[in-house]
């Protein structure tokens, strides 16, 4: 049994993180809205019901939890203080994972604050750090599933490097258990249980030892996890396991008409094309549509495709005052005077924040640098965590928040990090000034400090690269989504760029329609236009356009789209031309006068009738 002194920091430092974040969410007083009012809402119909929403296509975790509440009589304030409770519990896990993986065997049950710092000193810089998050604390008034699951999954690979020594099966179940729990609070978790044969790989478990205890860990994520896939098979009849809006997030990110951002337009085009809304049921079959059509706009143009993930990565791991957003600076998540307040000190709070991640990022920098210095292995476990999160939100979607879930796996490396960085520095400082033969810097820590050099070398380009490149390929690369009817149905157009001579796209997705622009020393912007899913026999194709003129224009400036040619001005024009049978594919060209340019014009709509005329 253990003895309770051992775990005397570790609680104290959970206590700490826990009485910051209590402060701020009594202190601030957080307006329900966005998610936070969205899954209170599906919790109060849950625990008034018994039943959650026909819409409900999410994970039930946190939903069951703030129902819970409901029925006790809690409103917002309990639902903030839910929040807190895994913000602050969170500190203890990454305690644990720091102390088992970058301090001593047993680092983490010191008895006293003086030995922490000489026998877990890195368990206590992550807790401290942890606890005193300025991002983090923020978000303590606001109630939403990122920090909940973070906690979660973090209790998960504390238990397993806690016991992974010792009792490697008792390690493996327990993971799989809690890992299973937090893919009730967000499907990212369900994944992420096979990462255990990382741990096992690092400590050098044979090859069959580790493919078992990984199974083991799957299989109990997958028991856990049963429940809620006999109710999906019950209620949408099909078995799985997640939830159902994978597939929409995949769309909504890879969304060529906008920055990878919800837009409602995009819910009236889904609409349009599939007769659905994105809460139709059944959810599995929607999602299934959702994917198919995400799929397709992902390949239409692979290098904007690119250029969308370097921007979703950008979003990641930005400056860390996006997150302010959320529980501060969003329009209406305060009352007006307090949000008065924090607008008048917003440089004060946005320059802590910042300087904050600044210092977190040269700490993880760092620890990299000396993990691979010191041939620590071990980094590998908190960030395999982390990556598999990254690759997973920058291939569907990305928003500053979504970061939470990587960025606490982070904070152990960081912890070494700074560690090394504060006693190496001390450590040079003393040789330098010593007298003596022998060398003034110790090879180890030299290693160390060129690490440190090389990781944040890398972390430059790779940042630069991801900003101006990712940015040059969506200016080169943009394309556009929109509908037209073809015979009377609603059809997918992709309306790809046509560059001559390098150059910005001239196309640009302004739904319901297309825009096309003609840039300053050019007379020409031009579009190739491909309709998927549309095959028509040989024969006639007539082609009704509907266009506007968003700029003045010269007589003499033209938009042709196939057959159709419209002056400026004209905001209908139609064609007719042979069509020799298959997949239909047209071109759409703006033409201006001399010295018109800049000039726009967007293609609103398309009716194509086959055969004989309308």
């Amino acid at each position: 049994m253990i003895a309770p002194g051992r775990w005397r920091i570790g609680l104290s430092l959970v206590l700490l993180a826990t009485v910051v974040r209590l402060v701020w969410a009594l202190c601030v007083p957080t307006i329900p809205v966005g998610d936070f009012a969205t899954y209170r809402e599906s919790a109060m119909q849950l625990g008034e019901l018994g039943h959650l929403d026909h819409g409900f296509i999410y994970m039930p975790g946190w939903v069951v939890l703030l129902a819970g509440l409901h029925l006790l009589g809690g409103e917002v304030l309990a639902a903030k203080l839910l929040g807190v409770a895994f913000g602050g519990f969170a500190c203890g896990p990454l305690y644990v994972i720091a102390a088992r993986l970058f301090d001593a065997p047993g680092a983490e049950r010191t008895p006293s604050w003086r030995g922490a710092m000489t026998s877990a000193p890195v368990a206590l810089v992550t807790g401290l750090s942890y606890a005193l998050w300025p991002a983090g604390i923020a978000l303590g008034s606001v109630v939403g599933t990122d920090i909940p699951a973070a906690a979660t999954m973090l209790l998960g690979v504390a238990l397993l490097v806690a016991w992974g020594p010792s009792r490697p099966w008792l390690a493996s179940a327990a993971f799989g258990a809690v890992m299973g729990l937090a893919a009730y609070l967000r499907a990212v978790a369900l994944p992420l249980t096979a990462l255990s044969a990382v741990y096992w790989v690092v400590r050098r478990t044979g090859a069959r030892a580790t493919v078992a205890r990984t199974a083991v860990a799957i299989a109990l994520t997958v028991t856990v996890l049963l429940p809620w896939g006999l109710r999906n098979r019950r209620v949408n009849g099909e078995f799985f396991l997640t939830d159902s809006h994978g597939g929409i997030t995949a769309l909504m990110g890879n969304d060529p008409n906008t920055e990878g951002t919800y837009s409602r337009s995009l819910s009236v085009t889904f609409r349009e094309l599939t007769g659905r809304t994105f809460l139709s049921e059944p959810h599995r079959e929607t999602d299934r549509i959702a994917y198919r059509l995400a799929r397709q706009w992902i390949v239409a143009e692979p290098l904007w495709t690119a250029g969308m993930i370097a921007m979703r990565a950008e979003r990641l791991f930005a400056a860390e005052r996006g997150l302010l957003y959320w529980s501060i600076y969003r329009p209406g998540v305060l009352p007006p005077a307090v949000a008065a307040w924090f607008n008048v000190h917003r440089p004060l709070i946005v320059g802590l924040t910042d300087w904050f991640y600044l210092a977190f990022v040269l700490a993880l920098c760092a620890g990299f640098g000396f993990a691979w210095a010191e041939r620590r292995w071990t980094v590998c476990v908190p960030a395999a965590f982390a990556l598999a999160q990254v690759g997973t939100y920058v291939l569907f979607v990305a928003e500053p928040r979504y970061r939470l879930t990587t960025e606490v796996f982070l904070f152990p490396i960081a912890g070494l990090g700074a560690h090394r960085l504060v006693t190496g520095g001390r450590a040079l400082v003393g040789r330098l000034a010593a007298r003596g033969p022998g060398p003034r810097v110790d090879p180890a820590a030299a290693r160390g400090w060129l690490g440190t050099g090389v990781a944040v070398v890398v972390l430059i380009v790779a940042g630069v690269a991801t900003v101006y490149g990712g940015a040059a390929l969506r200016d080169r690369h943009r394309w556009a989504a929109t509908v037209w009817r073809v015979d009377g149905q609603p059809r997918l157009a992709l309306w790809h760029p046509r560059r001559s001579g390098g150059g910005a796209s001239a196309v640009r997705g302004t739904p319901p329609g297309a825009t096309l622009t003609v840039a300053p020393g050019k007379q020409e912007a031009a579009s190739v236009i491909v309709l998927p899913d549309v095959a028509l026999p040989p024969g006639p194709v007539q082609l009704e356009v509907d266009v506007d003129w968003p700029m003045a224009a010269s007589g003499a400036a033209t938009v042709t789209v196939g057959p159709a040619t419209a002056a400026a001005g004209v905001r209908r024009a139609s064609g007719t031309f042979v069509h020799a049978g298959g997949p239909l594919r047209v071109e759409a060209r703006l033409t201006a006068a001399d010295g018109a340019a800049p000039l726009k014009a967007a293609v609103t709509a398309v009716r194509v009738h086959s055969g004989a005329a309308p």
